[in-house]
């Protein structure tokens, strides 16, 4: 028997960082999949491009969960999503592997409960992650979701059809020198010494996802700009954008763009991927190239876990 389940990387229109501290977050998926594919063995055998340590893991997880003991079996895992750049490859690994031991070895397909488990393995990477990330590799398309406590999830599944999304550009930066669990720790550590000016700037954020969300909502995308641009000065407030990254940013606000980081960003040097939007794209490729930075456009509100085989 051959199982193969797939799930597509996910990227913050706004919300992170504040989505910790139970503000809302919009997060959409990627055309951008990883593959997980279980057959038949001699005994356990993961093949994957990434480190194998969180792909057991989710193995363990999956096993306790389900009292199943997972051995002869050959795990493949192929990836289209670049490691360690803030689009989601932890979370489309943990949403897909989970998915595809369900499928080989209990014969059910509950995204509910695939989210769960995947949403326990994200611990294992980001120490105290929102659940967002894992939620729209799960569910696919635009989700809007906000963590008011460990065990109370608000999660609307928004449908893609009736909102007005143009096309972004993700412009890559560099693989940060920090993981996202460092950076939500530097956040933590800022919250605790200066709470009062952190909330501020987590309740400004809230306006903006809003103000996003609105936007996307009736189409009008000078606000969705000013919105990004605001977004993005409270992330820096936050201290997750490096000096190189605003630079790059305030590059592109010159041509009349907007870009802002898409995930947990970093301090001293790459922040992952940019999220950019321009009404002329171009300008913002043509920059990309000037210096010497990868740059392409993505489509969003892509299908979430499914089965691709089996």
């Amino acid at each position: 028997m051959i199982i193969t389940v797939s799930a597509p990387a996910k990227v913050h229109l706004m919300g992170e960082h504040s989505v910790v501290y139970g503000k809302p977050a919009l997060v959409a998926s990627l055309e951008k999949r990883l593959f997980v594919t279980i057959e038949d063995g001699e005994k356990l055998e993961l093949i994957s491009g990434q480190d194998t340590d969180y792909l057991n893991h989710i193995i363990d997880l999956f096993s306790k969960s389900f009292k199943k003991n997972v051995n002869k079996v050959k795990i493949t895992v192929i990836s289209q999503i670049p490691v360690g750049r803030h689009i989601g490859s932890s979370s489309a690994l943990a949403v897909a592997a989970t998915g595809a031991l369900m499928r080989y070895f209990l014969k059910v397909w509950d995204p509910k409960r695939i989210n769960e488990i995947a949403y326990q393995a994200e611990k294992k990477i980001h120490t105290n992650p929102s659940g967002a990330d894992n939620t729209v590799c799960c569910f696919g398309g635009l989700v809007w979701y906000r963590k008011e406590t460990e065990f109370l999830k608000s999660i609307w599944n928004l449908p893609v059809s009736s909102y007005k999304i143009p096309q972004f550009i993700l412009i890559d930066t560099g693989k940060p020198k920090e993981g996202t669990g460092e950076m939500v720790k530097l956040v933590a550590k800022q919250f605790k010494q200066k709470p009062e000016y952190m909330e501020q700037i987590f309740n400004n954020q809230e306006k903006q996802t809003k103000r996003i969300l609105i936007s996307l909502k009736t189409g009008n995308l000078d606000d969705l700009k000013d919105a990004m641009l605001a977004g993005e000065r409270n992330l820096e407030k936050m201290g997750v954008v490096s000096i190189s990254s605003q630079k790059i940013i305030k590059e592109i606000e010159k041509t009349g763009g907007a870009a802002k980081i898409c995930g947990g960003g970093g301090k001293k040097g790459p922040t992952g991927f940019l999220l950019a939007y321009h009404a002329s794209q171009e300008k913002i490729l043509n920059l990309a190239q000037k210096l010497d930075l990868t740059a392409f456009p993505i489509k969003l509100g892509e299908e979430g876990v499914k089965v691709v085989n089996g």
